[in-house]
């Protein structure tokens, strides 16, 4: 491991000529925005509804992430008034880069301020990433920033030699004001049950979330694992306490049969008490020690009179993988599984490809369903042929993010199959394997009733007694969730989420006090456009929004897409800003959300970022590309 290297640098690279410069940004200290993944930032003075419709905005500069082609998989992180020591204050933005280089910039003008070297990433390797989309593999996942210490926290892959199979994780925590390290990187390493967290190759790639319980500050996140069917695969939480720099407690989410926590590079989601949220992936279930395709909670108990200690304490699942393939659903391993399944790759079977599979299916043979959506539209669902108790496939709940709407007591998550599951915090409902036989008693537990997030599939039962009816997908493609429902409270139609699922629309949806779900309106647009041939692309659309609390006329959508299949390929990039507020009301009485922007109509390009949302702040849009940077837009003059 590379010692740190810190450069300071005297020139900046551009300043950001804007009205908005000498505008007073506000702490940007988590993925989302807050512990509950919100998506939204209240405290936008700058951006509304009507400057953004009346002068557009434009595409500034660029701040160049070091180090790496593709730049950034980590959010923007932004604490306002930090004193350098030449006595100067700024508002200081951190910026990670997949080579383990960390910036730090002034985010209203993108002025160079320092640069720090965590170590050396791994090379791209096929290993980890089997279409070579990164050149490197450092810090993977969002860090979090501690503004009264003035700290930022991150994990780093790091590898003597480049190699993956010599890899591993370290705790970096850096002072803001220079980036120098506060203490030397910690080596992540932990057991649980018969598991080793060292054993093999694991991929952290979900974003860390800080709390602070009865004035003990704990920095918490989780992983998954590279090749995630083989022996010892497990998704991992750590806890790290921050008055002592060390981990204090880890927690695998299986005893060797998978449930990787992934959500999309989401972070785990965290309430008032203290208690941890999260969506598994692929993996056993048996309720007790593995927690496959599961919404979680967790209870962290810090050092005392005893070892801290992680635990989950409720849970709640909608199907076991043995299941999906036909198999017995009440199983409590998983499914035959291939060896060597790359997380993130379709599993090497032609067999059965549900709506949560990888993107190497086949429709050939595949059984064609002609029906209609809610709105009276025809829709042909393709339902391929598989093998009863085939090898496992790829159903994923895990592959986006949970919101946690923690004033209604709900906790909405949505995977591979585009179906919400808004589950009680309170008491999930700690499904167990004979549940599977009963599903609609199962569901019950539930706050309500599933719904069809990101695609309407016409009248298929998302709660069904046989869950291999949900492998199928609408006009062959897959409407994959990865993003993160972003939450509004919007003072024309009250809590609303927006999702945007693969290869579709963008949807709105209002939440009732009681968690149950209604369809609002959706876009024009659709996510990977000119992927025509099935299944299409990856993944989707990731959105952020800003207003001015719940003050009318300021609430703006800001939302990336790809035009290609972002997974496969490095492909171009879109920008959309939306009115999340007012719907344009079509001839059969569905609504549309409106655009108010769109870097289409200008002639923008930029390579998309697959797991970056974009970022707002004091008049300013932060939009990660893989250009090796992040785009920085305002308005127009």
């Amino acid at each position: 491991m590379r010692r740190l290297h810190l450069t300071f640098l005297s020139a900046p690279f551009l300043l950001i000529a804007t009205c908005c410069a000498q505008s007073t940004m506000v702490p940007v200290l988590t993925r989302a925005y807050d512990n509950n993944r919100s998506g939204w930032n209240r405290q936008e003075t700058i951006l509304t509804q009507a400057n953004v419709k009346a002068k557009g905005i434009v595409r500034a500069t660029i701040i160049p992430v070091y180090g790496d082609a593709r730049g950034t998989e980590s959010q923007p992180l932004v604490l306002p008034g930090v004193k350098l020591a030449d006595g100067s204050t700024h508002d200081i933005m951190v910026l990670p880069s997949m080579a383990n280089q960390v910036r730090g910039v002034d985010a209203a003008t993108g002025a160079d301020l320092w640069d720090a070297t965590l170590g050396t990433p791994i090379q791209g390797s096929a290993a980890i990433d089997a279409h070579m989309i990164n050149d490197k593999w450092g810090v993977l996942s969002t860090g979090v920033i501690d503004p009264d210490t003035q700290r930022v926290y991150l994990v780093a892959w790091i590898s003597p030699d480049g190699t993956p199979q010599n890899a591993k994780h370290y705790v970096c925590v850096l002072n803001i004001a220079d980036g120098t390290l506060v203490v030397p990187p910690i080596l992540v390493a932990g057991t649980s049950g018969a598991q080793s967290y060292g054993s093999t190759m694991r991929k952290q790639r979900s974003s860390l979330v800080l709390t602070n319980i009865n004035g003990r500050k704990t920095v918490f996140w989780a992983s998954g694992t590279v090749l995630e069917t083989n022996t010892g695969a497990a998704g991992w939480i750590f806890a790290f306490d921050c008055a002592t720099n060390a981990i204090t407690a880890s927690l695998a989410l299986s005893q060797g049969q998978g449930a990787g926590i992934w959500m999309g590079g989401q972070g785990l989601a965290a309430d008032a008490q203290g208690f941890l949220y999260a969506v598994t992936g692929n993996g056993a279930f048996d309720g007790a020690t593995d927690f496959g395709e599961s919404v979680i909670k967790v209870q962290y108990t810090p050092p005392g009179s005893g070892a801290a200690s992680l635990k989950v304490v409720s849970w709640w699942s909608p199907y076991s993988d043995s299941g999906r393939t036909g198999g017995n659903p009440t199983g409590v391993t998983a499914a035959a599984q291939p060896q060597n399944k790359l997380a993130g790759a379709s599993a090497p079977t032609e067999a059965m490809k549900p709506v949560g599979a990888g993107m190497s299916v086949s429709l050939k043979h595949a059984r064609v369903v002609k029906t209609k959506n809610s709105l009276g539209q025809a829709v042909k669902l393709y339902y391929p042929k598989f093998v009863t108790n085939a090898p496992w496939d790829d159903e994923d709940l895990g592959s986006g993010g949970g919101a946690l709407l923690e004033n209604y007591g709900i906790y909405i998550a949505a995977g591979k199959d585009g179906i919400a599951y808004v589950t009680k915090i309170a008491d999930m409902g700690e499904t167990q394997p004979a549940d599977f036989a009963n599903p609609k008693a199962n569901c019950a537990k539930l706050a309500s009733p599933p719904v069809w997030l990101t695609e309407d599939p016409g009248p298929v039962d998302p709660c069904p007694a046989n869950p291999t009816t949900l492998n199928f997908m609408p006009w062959g493609k897959t409407r994959h969730m990865h993003m993160t429902p972003v939450q509004y409270l919007s003072p024309v139609h009250g809590q609303m989420i927006f999702a945007w699922g693969e290869n579709s629309q963008l949807h709105a949806w209002g939440v009732s006090s009681s968690g149950a779900l209604t369809y609002l309106a959706q876009s024009n647009e659709i996510a990977s456009a000119n992927v025509t041939n099935s299944p299409g692309g990856m993944p989707g659309g990731f959105c952020t929004l800003s207003s001015n609390g719940n003050t009318a006329g300021t609430a703006l959508l800001f939302c990336t897409i790809p035009y290609g299949d972002g997974n496969a390929t490095v492909t171009n990039g879109r920008l959309l800003v939306y009115d999340p507020d007012n719907f344009i009301t079509n001839a059969d009485g569905s609504h549309t959300l409106a655009v108010l922007w769109d870097s289409q109509q200008w002639n923008i390009t930029f390579l998309f970022n697959k797991f970056d949302p974009p970022m707002v702040d004091g008049g300013h849009i932060y939009v990660p590309n893989y250009n090796g940077g992040v785009d920085v837009y305002q308005l127009a003059q």
